[in-house]
């Protein structure tokens, strides 16, 4: 080989060995290094030619003597491990192989390659520690641990799985079905295991079942069980972790509580106490299944402890009322038998002291503590029952005449011994009554069928008058007697009631000994009183509504406002008359909220209107005008909408500023000063408008209907037409603008519009329409033939 050949190769050999990534070194006989790779500066951070020379124990592993034996006696190409310190002092694990080229002229030593296996070192170290920790933890741990193969046999099972240490070696490599039979358990559970490790593998997912087997004992125990595959880089399974716990304590304290849930429940609802008690028992049974269970009842429940098992008396406050026994098998826990069983004599305590509490309430509530008699919700309670069995029933009632004054002159320890002796004498004097109540102070109901109805008030006339001894003196009571009509279908028995209170009530004031009830008459009483009373609760449940009525300009008959109209549809009597409901609203502060509320929505609806706000109208009550709050009442009106003050008309009538006091041109000149329009309303029909005219500061007058309806007739249409035209002028000199309500007719638009009369109002442009048919009134022209179901004009 030539010298050019000779350099072209060792060129090619620093190359090859500078590519190589493992350390290469040539040890000599003696030890000392005589060549390293560039890579041992990479790995180890020392430069190749500061290793010529040095002995190579020096950076090898700390046990030295193994080298140098290594040394003397080569290994085979066998590979073997050291350790080699690194420039920073630390150490790095190596992967050897050897190779002797002592005798080799071009060598002249041993050859040795080596990898750095650090880091699988140290992973295999971690790896063991951790599978250390994991072992640790998984024998330690409570819940239930064991790993199958892939062909489902086990190869692990933690102590809380099988607590027997012989059991839990004996069942390493055996399947469920194998471990099932060699135990004794139910096949069919060695058999859903199996299912659910078939599916566990098929959908490669946590599947989660119960599982119920019986113990030693024979008793049920209740596991939540989980598998969970895991699966190799091929996608092969490679082993199932199963995993759960014992649920049997747990379900057996659920079952209980939700035993003693239904009973409470049951008390509450006035189960009768046999039945509760046994749902208690029940319970009892179920949490101890292997026991015998015993309730005991009654003052002579035996005290004590029983010669066999356990015993909590069971108390009612003080009151020993029986007794719970639990005979447990011989290895029951007797800890938790005494634990449950008083925890549930306790309960069953309760429930018979809440039952006893009811007997006496109820005692209490449905009879009258002064005659024993019933009172009157159970004289109600009676009267229902004997409705359904019976539908053909009628009440009495008689009402005592001169009891107050026996009160006043003998005293009330007299009058109560008097209304006993009464009570007494009914219930012996009438055979043909059901039952007898005292209703009220002086008030005694009697349940009747009806077809005995006349002798019983013949009976209960003839008692009542007999004379009554009281303290040596004889007194003639005698009463007023109330009759109901036979009840019809589906009456309430409170009305029943009612109806004979009301025949006593009128039979009292026209000073009749028998009165019976009047249906016509009763409802013209209640008329006013119901109505009042619906129209708080309309307004409750927003069965009010605003209606619009257009005001036009009378010679262009363009929009120039809308009046807001308060308007009531009754669910069952249908449109209500604004006449009727707003009288009877004033007669009460109802008509404060009313009026705020007609107000605020008026405002709103006005501010919102479509195409921009619109002017409107509102009535102002003579009550609510009053009310100190009814300026601010206005002005939170408009601050809400923001609806401009000017497009706001309150129209006032002529009683509301002449009864309203002192304060009513301080209140109407702070509404002129927010810039509200004030229009006095119905014009002509009080007793002194000019002087309103000049006093108030009012900016519309509106004329009252009744002087425009006559408008063109023959007879008293001159006249009409003279206060109509004066009218006019005079609202003009003051700087009034005038409005005419009640337009029905165009001969009656055309002599108005003649009149200089500025806007107008009526059935001839729009009845008082609901916001939708006023907005389509006012953008698509007449709304046809709409009339207005509440106007009664």
């Amino acid at each position: 080989m030539t010298a050019a050949h000779q350099d072209t190769l060792e060129k090619i050999s620093r190359s090859v060995m500078a590519m190589i990534s493992d350390l290469v070194v040539i040890i000599g006989p003696d030890g000392k290094i005589l060549y390293a790779s560039e890579s041992v500066q990479h790995l180890f951070g020392y430069r190749p030619e500061s290793l010529i020379g040095q002995p190579v124990e020096q950076f090898l592993t700390p046990h030295a003597a193994e080298v140098k034996l290594d040394l003397a006696a080569p290994p085979r190409p066998d590979q073997r491990h050291y350790q080699i310190r690194h420039q920073d002092g630390t150490w790095r694990h190596l992967e050897v192989n050897w190779q002797d080229f002592v005798g080799d002229p071009a060598v002249g030593g041993f050859l040795v390659v080596a990898r750095d296996v650090t880091e699988e070192v140290q992973a295999r170290r971690a790896l063991a520690e951790q599978h250390q920790f994991y072992q640790v933890v998984l024998e330690d741990l409570p819940y239930q641990v064991a790993v199958l193969d892939h062909r489902g046999r086990y190869v692990y099972v933690n102590p809380a799985a099988v607590g027997n240490p012989e059991v839990r070696r004996g069942i390493i490599g055996l399947t469920d079905e194998e471990y099932c039979r060699w135990r004794g358990h139910d096949l069919q559970v060695a058999a859903a295991r199996q299912r659910h490790f078939a599916e566990a593998a098929r959908c490669r997912c946590r599947v989660s079942w119960e599982e119920t087997m019986r113990d030693p004992q024979g008793q049920l125990r209740y596991h939540q069980r989980h598998y969970l595959p895991v699966f190799g880089v091929d996608g092969h399974l490679e082993r199932m972790i199963g995993y759960g716990r014992d649920d049997t304590e747990r379900r057996r304290q659920m079952t209980l509580s939700d035993r003693q849930a239904e009973v409470l429940h049951l008390s509450a609802q006035g189960v009768s106490l046999p039945v509760v008690l046994q749902q208690l028992l029940t319970g009892l049974r179920e949490h101890f299944p292997q026991a015998r269970s015993t309730l005991r009842l009654g003052e002579d429940a035996p005290h004590g402890s029983p010669a066999a098992g356990l015993r909590s008396p069971i108390l009612a406050g003080t009151t020993l009322v029986g007794a719970l026994e639990l005979e447990l098998p011989p290895a029951g826990d007797s800890d938790e038998g005494r634990a449950v069983l008083d925890h549930l004599a306790g309960l069953a305590g309760m429930v018979i002291e809440r039952d006893l509490h009811l007997q006496q309430l109820e005692h209490l509530a449905y009879s009258d503590p002064l005659t024993g008699l019933m009172n009157r919700s159970a004289f109600v309670r009676a009267l229902d029952r004997a409705l359904m069995g019976n539908p053909h029933q009628t009440v009495i009632m008689a009402d005592l005449k001169q009891f107050r004054m026996i009160n006043n002159r003998h005293g009330h320890a007299a009058g109560d011994a008097l209304l006993v002796a009464m009570a007494r004498r009914l219930e012996t004097d009438l055979p043909g009554s059901i039952g007898v109540a005292r209703v009220g102070g002086n008030s005694f109901a009697l349940l009747v069928p009806a077809h005995a109805a006349e002798q019983v008030v013949a009976d209960l006339s003839a008692s009542i008058n007999k004379p009554l001894a009281l303290r040596s003196e004889t007194l003639h009571l005698g009463g007023a007697i109330g009759v109901a009509p036979e009840a019809e279908p589906d009456t309430p028995a409170e009305a029943i009631l009612q109806q004979a209170e009301h025949a006593v009530y009128r039979a009292k004031q026209l000073g009749q000994t028998v009165r019976r009830y009047d249906a016509e008459e009763y409802a013209v009483e209640l008329t006013a009183l119901t109505l009042e009373t619906e129209l708080r609760q309309a307004f409750a449940d927003r069965q009010l509504s605003l209606a619009f009525q257009p005001l036009v300009e009378a010679r262009s008959g363009s929009l120039h406002g809308m009046e807001a109209l308060l308007r009531w549809r009754h669910p069952e009597r249908g449109a209500v008359s604004p006449q009727v409901f707003i009288g009877l609203a004033e007669q009460s502060d109802l008509i404060l909220d009313l009026g705020r509320w007609v107000l605020q929505e008026a405002c709103q609806r006005a501010a919102a209107w479509p195409g921009g706000p619109v002017r409107i109208g509102v009535n102002v009550s003579a009550r609510q005008f009053e009310s100190p709050r009814f300026v601010g009442d206005v002005l939170s009106a408009l601050q809400i909408s923001g609806l401009p003050a000017s497009l706001l008309e309150l129209e006032l009538t002529e009683n509301v500023l002449m009864n309203s006091g002192r304060g009513v041109v301080d209140v109407l000149e702070q509404l002129a000063a927010l810039g509200v329009q004030l229009a006095l309303d119905d014009f002509g029909t009080g007793y002194s408008s000019l002087a309103y005219l000049n006093r108030f500061p009012l900016d519309i007058l509106k004329i009252d209907r009744a002087f425009i309806q006559g408008l063109g007739l023959e007879t008293f249409g001159q006249k009409n037409l003279a206060i109509v035209r004066s009218t006019i002028a005079l609202a003009h000199e003051l700087g009034l603008q005038v409005v005419a309500e009640g337009v029905e007719t165009a001969q009656q638009r055309d002599l108005l519009v003649d009149l200089g009369c500025d806007l107008l109002q009526g059935y001839f442009f729009a009845a008082p329409m609901p916001l939708d048919r006023a907005m389509t009134w006012h953008f698509g022209g007449q709304p046809g033939q709409y009339m207005d179901p509440t106007d009664s004009s």
